[in-house]
């Protein structure tokens, strides 16, 4: 036979392919491929080109394509069968592994290990440590400095074995005084007593093995897991589990981090201009928008910075941010009205349910000014 209609002597019917073609004298089908390798290059194959050689039409993987394709079909009509999970998308997030360069073995063991990871994995880093624990982390950032000493040490092929135990033993903290000065143990100890213990072991034994020069890289990374993975782990759950209440978490993956918060929390750090004031602010009850007062307000707004905007916010709307799209989407608008019978003494007010606020038709732009910043920087209700 020949072409790509040739069958398999061994399974008439069955085994067609190219690949599966087999010399009458084979007495094994699994030799069958191997025969059909070794003829690709015979003269009844001469007529068929690599790829047409290489064909398979065995039934049995017909009928798994066929079954693929079946699960691809219902798929595509029921999506909710198919919705992810975070705990789904783990290893989808997680590319270490590929831009390693691990094997596909190696690869198959980290993907193994991935159901036991929390779903926030990866997710909190030392920057996120400092900003929570700002005093643990930059005496951790000390001892990780001592271990780069440490290092450096060890692979100086000019000293001996013992010049360098010597050396690291000598190392300081930047208050020149010895990690072992510090009698500290492998423990946790948080920084209140709300949390209901004073000390907790980042290993077993942990309140009897004291912190050296020798093993600070692993209380260092210890310390780290427990407040960024371990130690929060119930929290993260419970957060997980509320959030999701209201709404799918699942259903983030489409969102980056930064559109997610900016979601949640609107826009962090306040943007405007002039012609944002005009058109989305409204001057009520004595003011228009050619009322001289009105418009020393918007000079005075635009003039801001970062840190004013977000105290007259907070002042204003009883929020500090803006929603996404800014004042553009604030609901009810920012709303401006004269505050009769009141001169220059007289303080802003404002009702931040409504984004009301009261201002008195001050005498100059200095003084609105002045008086506006007074107010932004009260604490309390008094001037509600």
């Amino acid at each position: 036979s020949s072409g790509i209609n040739a069958e398999c002597p061994l399974r008439p019917g069955i085994c067609k392919g190219a690949d599966y073609i087999s010399s009458p004298d084979s007495s094994d089908d699994s030799d069958c491929e191997d025969n059909c390798e070794s003829l690709l290059k015979s003269e009844s194959l001469s007529s068929l080109t690599e790829s047409e050689a290489r064909y398979r039409c065995d039934s049995d993987a017909a009928s798994d394509i066929s079954s693929a394709q079946g699960s691809l079909d219902t798929m595509d009509t029921d999506r909710k069968s198919v919705a992810l999970t975070i705990e789904d998308m783990a290893p989808l997030l997680d590319t270490s592994s590929e831009s390693s360069g691990l094997s596909k073995p190696d690869r198959q063991q980290a993907g193994d290990r991935q159901p036991s990871s929390p779903w926030f994995a990866g997710l909190l880093n030392n920057l996120d440590f400092a900003s929570t624990n700002p005093y643990l982390a930059k005496f951790l950032f000390s001892l990780d400095a001592l271990a780069e000493q440490k290092r450096a040490i060890s692979a100086d092929a000019a000293l001996t074995e013992a010049e360098k135990w010597e050396s690291i033993e000598q190392l300081t903290l930047p208050s020149k005084a010895r990690v072992e000065d510090l009698c500290l143990y492998f423990q946790f100890s948080p920084a209140s007593k709300v949390h209901g213990y004073s000390a907790l072991d980042l290993k077993p034994g942990g309140d009897s093995i004291p912190v050296t020069i020798q093993n600070i890289e692993e209380f260092s990374d210890l310390t780290r897991s427990f407040c960024l993975d371990t130690g929060i782990r119930k929290q993260m759950e419970a957060f997980k589990a509320g959030f999701t209440e209201v709404f799918p978490i699942s259903h983030l993956r489409m969102f980056s981090p930064v559109e997610v918060r900016l979601l949640l929390c609107g826009e962090m750090s306040p943007d405007w201009s002039r012609q944002d004031l005009l058109d989305y602010t409204e001057p009520k009850f004595g003011y228009t928008k050619d009322s001289t007062g009105f418009l020393n307000l918007v000079e005075v707004l635009c003039e801001m910075s970062g840190g004013e905007r977000k105290n007259f916010l907070q002042f204003s709307t009883g929020c500090s941010s803006l929603p996404p799209g800014g004042l553009a989407n604030l609901h009810p608008r920012l709303t401006v009205v004269k505050k009769e019978g009141e001169g220059d003494t007289a303080l802003p007010s404002v009702n931040t349910c409504v984004h009301y606020l009261k201002l008195p038709d001050y005498s100059s732009k200095q003084v609105l000014k002045q008086k506006l910043f007074q107010s932004t920087q009260e604490k309390g209700f008094h001037l509600n």
